[in-house]
């Protein structure tokens, strides 16, 4: 089985080369992108990250806005006024209690507003170079079909694959499998035709007959990498 899973991985990260969206190089930045992005798709979280960062650009600007303040840059998503809360409280607590640094333990991680272990999982992996797995619904619906786990919560799913994934290659789960899952291992019916580890997935339902669109498809996906990739450069910048 471990064989197994470092071949899966090891085509996945071939196939899907970029970084997670909310892999924003800085830790502060890629704390904030994560807690927004729960419930949101990545492009609108990237498309006004710009403007919230330029407003502001640390924990210290953060924790001293008003809530109006940060509403109004975050109107765009969905929950802005909860996340704004929750971003607001996460930087007081790093000014007062971290050094205005974002901690670099999981304990400690969770303890800050918004932030739970998904959320840290990926600060961890993306900022710190640490062996973690962020679950999110991609990666507990791909890994469930793959025959990996037998699961229902993203809670047992990360608990599981800690267990059964060789640290090294455990930062590489969420990067390739939210991208899977989102392209390729769809919640319907899925593109099986197009996935680069049908041979080794125990998916009973395999949709193996590669439509007639199917250049259209494969097309679209790289356009949408790309365009993802542009916008989170504006981020990075």
């Amino acid at each position: 089985m471990e064989k197994h899973i470092q071949e899966a991985l090891r085509r996945l990260a071939k196939r899907f080369k970029n970084p997670g969206a909310m892999e924003l190089g800085e830790p502060f930045r890629t704390t904030v992108g994560v807690i927004l992005s729960a419930r949101t798709r990545d492009e609108q979280v990237l498309k006004l990250l710009p403007a919230f960062f330029k407003a502001f650009p640390n924990p210290q600007t953060l924790a001293k806005a008003t809530q109006a303040q940060v509403e109004s840059k975050l109107s765009t998503i969905g929950m802005y006024k909860q996340k704004a809360k929750n971003i607001r409280a996460m930087a007081a607590m790093l000014v007062n209690e971290f050094d205005g640094k974002v901690p670099q333990t999981m304990d400690e991680l969770v303890r800050l507003p918004g932030v739970g272990r998904k959320t840290a999982s990926v600060v961890l992996v993306a900022c710190f170079g640490a062996s973690a797995i962020a679950v999110d619904t991609h990666v507990l619906r791909v890994t469930n079909r793959l025959g990996w786990v037998k699961t229902r919560t993203p809670e047992k799913t990360e608990a599981a694959l800690l267990k059964l994934v060789d640290p090294k290659f455990q930062p590489t789960v969420n990067r390739v499998f939210v991208k899977l899952g989102r392209y390729i291992c769809l919640p319907g019916k899925p593109r099986c035709w197009d996935c680069p580890v049908k041979d080794l997935c125990a998916y009973q339902k395999k949709n193996l007959v590669e439509p007639k669109d199917a250049a259209v498809i494969r097309a679209d996906i790289e356009r949408r990498e790309r365009v993802m990739e542009e916008l989170r450069d504006k981020v990075i910048e």
